[in-house]
């Protein structure tokens, strides 16, 4: 590789947002530290921000949105970049940055691909009403503060039966996960010291500080948000034992609306409800065999719908003789 090869791979690993030290990079590289750090230098010559952080965990980090290389994509690369685009476009989030990242992806590739992307470009759509309810400037900041391990700051509204009320949450952002129709951030919340879910679509005034954290250990991300939008925010969590696979039980339960894991008797799901009537109608329509594990009530609801499916069967067969 020649210096000026290594110094475009290196600005492309630092601008990830992720810190490396002058070691780590001479090994991936196959040079000495000391060729690393003339890199370093080189790369702030050319105005690049590149921050040195001391200490036994530091290194060097672009600062957050540092200007990207000059991309060389592949065809699939290309082509992927593309579709993701006109994703972001067909949806409605951030229509601006999304036309103008099309237009250079274009201006830099072969006639034959270009015509390629401009097709792409029209061909993805998302039907009004269905678009995701979220600021795209907010999502951009809320991935750069991950990326970059910065807290975040934002005001959050929370809906109750009773009315909303609305709080500044601080946190130390980890991952987004979008389940159903709505994107949450998971993230340690440091006025509660614990670890929240938020929707992005009930945050405003978000804002990425320049207060680096270091990553805690965390629970797994996508596991919380689910627990926390099927089950924690429910009156009642339903558990069920399923005789079948988590695979098949995703046809009758789907994980945006419930957790379900593999075990060795079958399929563990389990969901919230506000009311345990309709988890009876939800449970008694399984097409297989179940357990309730959990709660001992949904055992009187489904006794009761039985009951009453009984009474409107006989009130049926009567009227009709």
């Amino acid at each position: 590789m020649t210096a000026d090869s290594r110094l475009l791979s290196v600005l492309g690993m630092l601008a990830a947002g992720r810190t490396y030290s002058a070691t780590e990079l001479a090994a991936r590289f196959g040079v000495t530290p000391r060729s690393i750090r003339r890199d370093i230098a080189s790369l702030r010559e050319l105005g690049y921000v590149i921050e040195s952080l001391p200490g036994a965990a530091g290194g060097y980090r672009a600062q957050s949105r540092t200007v990207l290389p000059p991309l060389q994509l592949e065809t699939g690369e290309a082509l992927a970049t593309a579709v993701g685009l006109a994703l972001l476009n067909g949806a409605g989030l951030g229509t601006a940055h999304a036309n103008s990242a099309t237009a250079k992806l274009r201006a830099m590739l072969p006639p034959t691909m270009r015509e390629t992307i401009g097709d792409i470009s029209t061909a993805v759509s998302v039907l009004p009403g269905h678009e995701p309810g979220v600021d795209m400037t907010a999502v951009m900041t809320t991935t750069s503060a991950i990326a970059s391990c910065n807290v975040l700051t934002f005001t959050h509204e929370k809906r109750r039966p009773t009315g909303s009320a609305t709080t500044r949450r601080r946190v130390e952002p980890v991952r987004m996960v979008v389940l159903g129709a709505h994107w949450y951030l998971y993230a340690w919340d440091l006025t509660r010291a614990d670890w929240r879910v938020f929707r992005l679509d009930r945050m405003s005034e978000v804002h990425e500080t320049t207060f680096a954290f270091a990553p805690r250990n965390h629970p797994d991300a996508e596991a919380a948000v689910s627990s926390a939008v099927t089950t924690n925010a429910y009156r009642h969590t339903v558990i069920l034992g399923v005789d079948a696979t988590a695979a098949e039980a995703e046809a009758w339960f789907p994980t945006r609306t419930a957790t379900i894991t593999e075990t060795d008797e079958g399929a563990r799901v389990e969901f919230g409800v506000e009311d345990l009537t309709w988890a009876a109608v939800i449970t008694a329509a399984t097409p297989v065999d179940f357990r309730v594990i959990e709660p001992p009530e949904l055992l009187t609801a489904l006794r009761e719908l039985g009951e009453r499916a009984t009474r409107v069967s006989r009130s049926g067969t009567s009227r009709s003789d």
